[in-house]
């Protein structure tokens, strides 16, 4: 059992106490295994919410997130029951429990003014009734979860929203340790400084393009990029600037490049670009390119003294170059340094 879903399977069966007489103590032990076992946020939440569904005779269920990091983080991802509530939008029943955090029951929605059928829909089901509970992480309402239209005729009970309430506590525990989780994996891939992905990241993206390539045939490139001078510009300017160098240069480099492209701080003053679906010739290019922007730059703007930098670079290619991520990476590191020996402000491509 991982410590990110734990907890709140304990608690969850810890509530189960306060409501084992109307509802069977199978149910929570159900529950507390789906929180227990499943590391997928989605199958926990439906299959919770399915048990939810059943004990209390709704006829469905269903959950409306909120924009924000949280689920984006958590993988969440929208499905049949999952949709997102309209930005800067909170209309209807489920937009006035996200906007006030608090449950409610309402037996008729024709009779409620709050009601919006379009906020409020589900798919092609006439809603006459619906309960709603609030998913809060760190106090903020970030979620409803809803269950609707008494399968028996009748009308939900207060006993049926302590159930969905419960549930939804936990459900935003849940979400938050899997946006806690996935910040902190997120932390272990990315460089600090220049919030660059790290040689760690690397690694596996080349291992990822490498069996994409043996598999489909496609070609890649990497390209290794020194900046020219740096440590003259630490020793006369200090560190200080060198880093807000470092983080520029990062910067410009994201903002010349395809969002498929990876950028990683390879470490110091050097930089790596894994470039998916790219043959070495149009690596070259786009080293060149880079080279000219850096080039043309005026670093330090509005920080100090200006400061004008160039930068070597190295292209090789898979499988032309190499058929091993070692290869290629060595590959790549020695024609950029054959030009940082030579002219520097200028891109070797591997012989």
């Amino acid at each position: 059992m991982t410590p990110v879903y734990a907890e709140a399977a304990r608690s969850t069966k810890n509530a189960a106490g306060s409501m084992h007489k109307i509802f069977p103590i199978d149910l929570f032990d159900e529950i507390t295994n789906i929180l227990a076992t499943n590391p997928d946020l989605n199958k926990t939440l439906a299959s919770v919410m399915q048990k939810a569904k059943k004990a209390t005779s709704a006829g469905a269920w269903s959950l409306v997130i909120g924009d924000g990091p949280f689920f984006k983080m958590a993988s969440l991802k929208t499905s049949r029951n999952i949709r997102k509530l309209k930005p800067g939008t909170a209309t209807g029943i489920s937009g006035w429990v996200m906007k006030h955090g608090a449950p409610v029951i309402v037996q008729d929605v024709l009779k409620d003014r709050r009601f919006d059928g379009e906020a409020d829909g589900f798919l092609n089901l006439k809603i006459k009734s619906l309960m709603c509970a609030p998913i809060k992480v760190r106090d903020k309402c970030v979620g409803v979860l809803r269950l609707l239209n008494k399968n028996t005729g009748g009308a939900f009970t207060d006993v049926d929203l302590k159930l969905l309430t419960n549930i939804s506590f936990h459900a935003g525990a849940l979400i938050e340790r899997a946006f806690l989780y996935k910040k902190i994996e997120k932390i272990s891939i990315t460089d600090d400084l220049t919030n660059l992905y790290n040689i760690r990241f690397l690694n596996q993206s080349i291992e990822i393009e490498i069996a994409r390539s043996q598999r489909y045939g496609s070609l890649f490139s990497l390209i290794f990029m020194d900046i020219d001078n740096l440590k003259k510009i630490n020793d006369r300017f200090g560190h200080l600037t060198g880093s807000r160098v470092l983080i520029e240069t990062a910067g410009l480099l994201q903002e010349n490049l395809r969002k498929i492209d990876v950028v990683i701080r390879y470490g110091g003053d050097e930089f790596v670009i894994l470039l998916p679906q790219t043959p070495r010739d149009s690596g070259f290019l786009v080293a060149e390119r880079l080279r000219k922007v850096i080039e043309k730059n005026v670093f330090q703007k509005g920080n100090g003294a200006p400061v004008k930098l160039t930068a070597s670079f190295g292209v090789a290619s898979f499988p032309d170059d190499a058929r091993h991520k070692e290869d290629l990476l060595r590959i790549a590191d020695k024609a950029m340094y054959r030009g940082k020996f030579s002219t520097k402000n200028v891109v070797f491509a591997a012989k």
